[in-house]
């Protein structure tokens, strides 16, 4: 009797857990958190709804349109997230203009053209997610990868290849230019790169916007004999 009642137990406590992890991810129907998953192509992403999240602080908000298509993972981390409305660590540091020659005769900068803040507060470290070989394009929203650092490209970036994960677009940019870009000091490292970095920190929300539901089909009337 006594082997039986183990045996339910064990039983019991599998099908808790694949239940909880089912809820926890009902979101993201077709990801999940392993980081050996197949091909992101294999993925049918095109039934999901579009999942927003938003970034806001007293200089404005970003409206991100995220992109499971591309970075699932990294996007479950973000979603997940969002959904606690708690981001204690989530800032911004580091702020560079787009300079006037951008991509002439292949100037890239400096400097360099992005809004660079942390995510701290995700529950790990994102894995690298760049299979389609994307370039960053002007308001895609990525991860450096190693870390929990992101940024928010203020103009396409062909001269990064696709050395970054990129996990969402933002709807809108127009808010960017009301973030601080001073104070700031420049550092210079031995590959003699000059980068600016703000000396004031600058705190921002993270919040999770549901994703609407999709709209139904209309049934098409049998046309008359």
């Amino acid at each position: 009797m006594l082997p039986k009642l183990i045996l339910a137990y064990v039983l019991l406590g599998g099908w808790l857990a694949t239940l909880a992890a089912s809820t926890r991810n009902h979101a993201f129907i077709g990801y999940h958190e392993s980081e050996r998953r197949s091909a992101v192509s294999q993925v049918n992403t095109h039934k999901s709804p579009a999942f927003k999240v938003k970034i806001s602080s007293s200089y404005g908000e970003f409206i991100i349109k995220l992109r499971p298509d591309l970075a699932p993972d990294t996007c479950l981390l973000v979603w997940e997230l969002a959904q606690k409305g708690n981001c204690p660590a989530c800032k911004f540091y580091r702020h560079e203009p787009v300079p006037m020659d951008w991509g002439q005769a292949g100037f890239y900068g400096p400097p360099y053209a992005l809004l660079q803040g942390s995510l701290a507060d995700l529950a790990r470290e994102p894995p690298f997610e760049n299979s389609a070989k994307l370039p960053v394009k002007k308001g895609h929203v990525c991860m450096i990868p190693g870390c929990k650092e992101f940024f928010i490209a203020t103009a396409d970036h062909p001269e990064w290849g696709a050395s970054h994960t990129i996990w969402g677009e933002v709807e809108d940019l127009s808010a960017e230019p009301s973030y601080p870009f001073e104070p700031f000091h420049s550092i210079t490292n031995k590959d003699n790169i000059t980068t600016r970095w703000l000396d004031n920190t600058y705190t921002f929300d993270l919040s999770a916007i549901e994703p609407l539901p999709e709209q139904p089909r209309r049934q098409q009337r049998p046309q008359q004999q």
